[in-house]
């Protein structure tokens, strides 16, 4: 019985011997290379648009730095005969990257006058092109990008079309985003328009985008006098007293909201935000916490007005005498009766929190109003009575966060913001 066994096992054995030699001869090998999983994120920016504190609006006070971040903003080189025009195919001569098409066109007085200096660009050269430049920036920092533009004389729309935008390089983020001149008919000669914007930086290094979105036959809107330079800004109320704006960005120290140092009964504020989802499409929750109710110094009519309660323990009672509205705001900061209430009116700014659903790449503002005393919201018309606050919260002060939390919606079915509010505020 073993033999036989022996012998079938050497059978066997040969068997495999002549697969393994025809599988060599005979082969073929098909590999799928650079696979990638990436995991998805929620990125969520929030921006501070408008405040107003008993009707006197936050206004921003913004001085330029002197240098300018752009090299040959004003393509004046290299020279142009007068009356003539040249194409540059890459940044050698002009230092404008060529991203696409025939290049960089610089005329002197070919078509019409520059606004500054002898010399402007046309980005339809013998095609559509785009033109670039990159510059270093600093994280959070303001800056202010400008240029001039004109419709090129005796062109019709939408030959004039200029795309014009801000990004980040490290990433796929879209600071600014403009289209100028799509309607812009060019007259006898230019006529130039100035565009400014102001961006926080988000990286190391930012990248301007210009890009001729016409018609591609050789004429296009014209470009002049590019610019981006540092920003010192100082933000202020009209009437006085500390306030803070920025455009969207990742929150941090110094962002604030509110600001008050002497809130008196019927006082009343206003602020615009907008919340920035990235592509995914989220859940989010607006709310405060971290709530400090602090007494301060305890004088004789809050002990009059039965707040029996002395020293700086954090049982002050300012936090109960501020009142909440908030609305989804169409982005002028004006509430109107079609918009959607989200909290309120007349709910305590402490314990209300406002719940949304917002579609990733897409823009939500949200309209706050604010009241030491007793809100009400009759029609259009926000209204503050302080005539019910007492003398218990003379002193007192309330320090709390406010949070804007996301979550994607998708494989998150049954998700609520009362949960994510509950373990916040415990």
């Amino acid at each position: 019985m073993k033999k036989i066994l022996f012998s079938i096992a050497g059978i066997v054995a040969v068997a495999a011997l002549v697969v393994t030699s025809t599988g060599a001869l005979f082969s073929d090998t098909e590999t799928s290379t650079g696979n990638v999983f990436t995991a998805g994120a929620i990125d969520l920016k929030v921006d501070h648009k408008m405040a107003s504190y008993n009707g006197q609006n936050c206004v921003e006070n913004c001085v330029e730095g002197d240098t300018n971040l752009i090299v040959n903003g004003g393509f004046e080189t290299p020279n142009v005969p007068n009356g003539g025009y040249a194409i540059y195919p890459d940044a050698t001569l002009t230092n404008w990257t060529i991203e696409s098409g025939a290049g960089l066109e610089i005329q002197d007085n070919a078509a019409g006058a520059p606004h500054g200096g002898s010399q402007l660009a046309e980005l339809d050269s013998n095609n559509s092109s785009v033109i670039s430049q990159t510059f270093t920036t600093v994280p959070g920092g303001k800056y202010r990008f400008k240029f001039w533009y004109s419709p090129r004389p005796n062109v019709q729309a939408p030959d004039n079309t200029i795309g014009a935008q801000v990004l980040v390089t490290s990433g796929t983020v879209t600071v600014i985003n403009d289209t100028i001149g799509a309607g812009s008919s060019g007259g006898s000669n230019t006529s130039w328009t100035e565009h400014v914007y102001n961006f926080i930086a988000t990286d190391s290094s930012t990248k301007i985008v210009f890009s001729d979105l016409g018609t591609a036959n050789s004429y296009g809107g014209y470009l002049d006098d590019v610019s981006v330079r540092t920003l010192t800004c100082t933000s202020e109320y009209l009437n006085g007293g500390t306030c803070t704006l920025w455009n969207e960005k990742d929150l941090g120290q110094g962002d604030y909201f509110w600001n008050f140092r002497d809130v008196k009964p019927g006082d009343y504020g206003s602020n615009l935000i907008s919340l920035h989802p990235d592509s995914n499409d989220a859940y989010v929750c607006l709310f405060t916490h971290g709530l400090v109710d602090a007494e301060n110094t305890h004088l004789a009519p809050e002990v009059v007005a039965g707040d029996n309660t002395a020293g700086p323990a954090n049982n002050g009672e300012l936090s109960a005498n501020l009142k909440m509205f908030a609305w989804e705001d169409d982005g002028d900061g004006i509430y109107e009766v079609a918009e959607a209430t989200l909290v309120g009116p007349n709910v305590s700014l402490a314990t209300g929190y406002a719940s949304l659903s917002i579609v990733g790449g897409t823009t939500e503002y949200i309209g706050m109003a604010w009241c030491a005393g007793t809100q009400t919201v009759v029609g259009t018309t926000i209204a503050c009575d302080g005539t019910g606050m007492s003398n218990v919260a003379q002193t007192d002060s309330s320090t709390m966060s406010v949070t804007a939390y996301a979550v994607q919606q998708r494989n998150n079915v049954g998700f609520s913001c009362a949960d994510v509010v509950a373990d916040y505020r415990n």
